[in-house]
């Protein structure tokens, strides 16, 4: 008999045996078991917690592995505290992003998931700590936890919630993308690609509604795109988001860019006045815009009082009698304008009134400028739009009309005037087009500045721009529409067609709107320039006893382009 053979005899008669293999079976079996179980059991493990000592808002990093590539029924507990949904920012296997909330203090850390609970690491709250720590710049970084609504638009309140924002907003910005062409020379002039491929909500819309720490509300400005936005404060940048615009009615884009160096001088001479009385000059400043993206005061001579106020660099010289002769106040601007281009379709258009009342009310009313509540205005807008609702098409009716009835010839000595002698300059027909649609309920403004031709040589001129919520400003010029002689740079356009809805890179923006300044002084004696580059209500100030002075506004000199 055989081994085989007497194990089989010896199996088969001997219970006890088999008793005993059965044991020896049910042993492995069930250590192998448990190995395995271990093995697919996966205990989380903390590594690290970056920073170990922080404060309610910071940023908290944990490091480790086995947390589970989602977040599901797992948790983190600080101090024997769950922390709710909304302080994750992210979960990963190795890594999880938390906002710290207000009620954590000192105590232990864990991770717990659906498997197991890792060992405890430890975190420290800064007011508990009995000695200074230094602050962790990273942790003061502002984050942005949501935004909603989800569906956006120019126009549209959007709420950002987060944290690090800071109480109250002071120089801290938010910033959207924007559909700007970038050229490679770009980075040699000295303009990053971030300055261009963004734009910021702007203070001149009112777009900033609340801020402070864990929330902002601001309107989506103008010429804002899908793509992404941040929160700039002073203590840094937040990541960008993702956003998606709603943009199936069309879009606008920005293109073909052109960087001008312009100069303008101010000279004053024959001042006699006694030794405390001054003379303020208000200089005008380009306005910074989606198409107007840059302006940068290259050169001031001399030194100004005031760099930028109320969109004018504010120079002040004595009044004393001096035989020093003529005194020349010069400013060197380096200007980044773009091309506007829009796309639009009315019929897709889902006009819904704006919430923007501070906007509406400084776009729609009649002012120093714009006779928008002129019985004449009035009537005349209504007989032209009559039924029609959508304020694109108004806005284009309006347009047409003017195109149609009105011609180009010397300036009014007032913008009515157009009305009754079919006649007038660009000035005469930015005002009235401005005036007929803020009678139709159409925020609209009159733009002013300069006209660059081929030769580079500069004129004053004005056109304008009115809001449709859901969209954002669209450009309109109607003098060059109307045929206004001048030597363009493009010449494969219908003039008639193309500046109602954009406008080329020729026009520099000095002022949006009627600019109301107010005297330095009550008594002060001011100096009002009109039909000029800039539409605002002084340009000089004098103070004290001026018996007499001279100035000379010379027109702005295009020195360079390219």
């Amino acid at each position: 008999m055989n081994k085989a053979e007497s194990f089989n005899y010896i199996f088969r008669k001997s219970p006890l045996i088999r008793t005993l293999l059965w044991c020896v079976l049910a042993l492995v079996f069930f250590i192998g078991s448990f190995i395995f179980g271990i093995q697919i059991k996966r205990t989380p493990v903390i590594n690290s917690i970056t920073p170990p000592v922080g404060a309610p808002g910071d940023l908290i990093i944990i490091s480790g592995k086995n947390f589970g590539n989602v977040k599901d029924t797992s948790y983190v507990e600080f101090g024997g505290n769950k922390l709710t949904s909304s302080s994750y920012l992210s979960w990963t296997d190795e890594e999880i992003k938390v906002v710290l909330p207000a009620n954590i203090k000192n105590g232990l850390v864990f991770v717990e998931t659906k498997d197991a609970r890792s060992k405890p690491a430890f975190f420290s709250n800064t007011s508990e700590v009995p000695v200074p720590i230094a602050q962790n710049s990273q942790t003061t970084m502002p984050i942005i936890t949501g935004i909603t609504p989800e569906k956006i638009s120019p126009g549209t309140l959007i709420t950002i919630s987060g944290v690090n924002f800071g109480n109250s907003r002071e120089r801290s910005k938010v910033f959207f993308s924007v559909d700007r062409e970038i050229k490679n020379e770009d980075s040699n002039s000295g303009q990053e690609k971030d300055d261009l491929s963004f734009i910021e909500a702007n203070e001149d819309n009112f777009d900033y509604v609340s801020w402070n720490d864990n929330q902002i509300k601001v309107y989506v400005p103008d010429g804002a795109t899908s793509g992404f936005m941040y929160v700039q404060t002073l203590k840094g940048k937040s990541a960008n988001r993702k956003i998606t615009m709603d943009n199936k009615a069309g879009k606008k884009s920005f293109i073909s860019p052109k960087t001008y160096i312009i100069q303008l001088n101010v000279d004053i001479d024959e001042t006699n006045g006694d030794k405390d009385s001054t003379i303020i000059l208000r200089c005008p400043r380009p306005f910074e815009t989606p198409s107007q993206p840059s302006v940068k005061l290259a050169e001031c001579s001399p030194e100004p009082v005031i760099s930028d106020f109320q969109h004018t660099i504010i120079h002040q010289t004595t009044g004393a009698k001096t035989s020093a002769g003529k005194r020349r106040f010069k400013q060197n601007f380096a200007i980044t304008v773009y091309e506007t281009r829009t796309e639009l379709s009315a019929a897709r258009l889902e006009v819904s009134p704006s919430t923007n009342r501070s906007f509406l009310a400084a776009c729609t009313k009649a002012d120093e400028c714009v006779p928008a509540d002129n019985a004449q205005i009035v009537d005349l807008a209504k007989s032209i739009v009559k039924t029609e609702k959508n304020p694109y098409n108004m806005a284009a009716l309006i347009y047409n009309y003017m195109l149609k009835n009105f011609t180009l010839r010397n300036a009014n000595k007032d913008p009515l005037a157009l009305l009754s002698k079919k006649s007038g300059d660009a000035y005469d027909f930015a005002i009235i087009y401005t005036a007929l649609l803020r009678a139709c309920g159409i925020p609209a403004l009159s733009d002013s500045g300069v006209l660059v031709s081929s030769d580079l040589k500069s004129t004053d001129h004005w056109w304008c721009e009115f809001f449709i919520s859901g969209f954002g400003w669209i450009p309109v010029d109607p003098a060059l529409g109307a045929g206004l002689d001048f030597q363009a740079w493009q010449i494969d356009i219908t003039p008639s067609q193309y500046y109602f809805g954009n406008l080329d890179g020729q026009h520099i923006l000095f002022s949006r709107g009627w600019n109301e300044i107010k005297p330095s002084a009550p008594n002060n004696k001011t100096v009002h320039r009109a039909r000029s580059y800039a539409l605002q209500s002084i340009w000089e100030e004098a103070s004290g006893k001026v018996i007499k002075y001279s100035s000379y506004w010379s027109n702005p000199i295009i020195v360079g382009v390219y």
